[in-house]
């Protein structure tokens, strides 16, 4: 069977969405959400993607303009064989597979060896600031929800010189690997870290993880314990090195219909880049739970 890779060119300044904020998909009327929004697969209006994405891709906008501030969902149409090489967002980016696979991975280089199949069903968080890349080995349907602007970031798309990277080892973690997680589990995560280009009340430390069975996932970040999830800025760290001790609680997502076990969870170490944004400088290996 003859395997077609399709590539996606991105350079400096090019975002993969960002033909979203000039595009004439947009044209099409989205009803404000005080109106109420009702959307059926026969009621879903499919456009022709710009060259900015794989041949044969299409988009469709359910709500809100990918262009302006405010919560927007489009869904996206990619070809089997495509890649979409490593980038990363300013803002969370929430992802539903609705049809076909999506192999993701993390880093700055597209090495397949190292990622993640999601398949129908499947949900993930990627948070801002994390390098990642997707492999499609079906033609998939997915859905994005986001805070618009919508931008998409290459590596060579580099906030400023000035920008930090670091590194986070685990050194240990409580519960154990393998142990059974509950609702009243607090996650105790002891880690090394370093960080290049240091600036005071500017880094900072979450929690994030996820749970996969038969193909589905549910992903999420838990906010560290004592701060808000939604001001992260408050849990910054004082020095450019050293060793910290990372916790949260699981309770306030236990409840959540798409948690499935097994679960997995990892550190992540954040650079903060304005007062609603951050960007994921280093983070651990996976560790597994049941």
């Amino acid at each position: 069977m003859e395997c077609r890779i399709i590539t996606v060119m991105l350079v400096r300044g090019i975002l993969f969405l960002s033909f979203l904020l000039a595009s004439p998909l947009l044209a099409q009327t989205v009803p404000p959400a005080r109106e109420g929004i009702a959307v059926t697969p026969a009621t879903v209006v499919w456009r022709d993607a710009p060259a900015s994405l794989p041949p044969g891709s299409q988009v469709a906008v359910l709500e809100g303009d990918p262009s302006a501030p405010g919560i927007f969902t489009m869904r996206v149409r990619v070809p089997a064989g495509a890649v979409l090489v490593p980038h990363w967002h300013p803002q969370h980016e929430r992802v539903t597979i609705l049809s076909g696979v999506v192999e993701l991975g993390l880093g700055t280089v597209a090495d397949r060896s190292k990622t993640v199949m999601y398949g129908p069903g499947s949900f993930y968080v990627n948070p801002p600031g994390a390098m990642h890349f997707l492999f499609f080995p079906e033609n998939t349907e997915m859905q994005m929800t986001g805070i618009g602007p919508w931008e998409i970031r290459t590596p060579d798309d580099a906030p400023s010189r000035s920008a930090a990277t670091g590194t986070l080892k685990l050194r240990s973690i409580e519960p154990a690997a393998g142990q059974v997680l509950t609702r009243s589990t607090e996650i105790v995560a002891d880690v090394d870290y370093s960080i290049r280009g240091f600036r005071e009340d500017s880094h900072y430390f979450t929690i994030a993880f996820e749970s996969t069975i038969q193909g589905k996932s549910f992903g999420s970040e838990a906010p560290v314990i004592g701060f808000s999830p939604s001001v992260p800025a408050v849990s910054t760290l004082k020095k450019a090195a050293g060793r910290a001790t990372v916790r949260a609680e699981l309770h306030w997502v236990w409840g959540n219909a798409e948690l499935k076990r097994p679960i997995r969870l990892r550190v992540f170490l954040h650079e903060k880049t304005s007062e609603r944004t951050s960007r994921v400088i280093a983070w651990s290996d996976w560790i597994d739970y049941r």
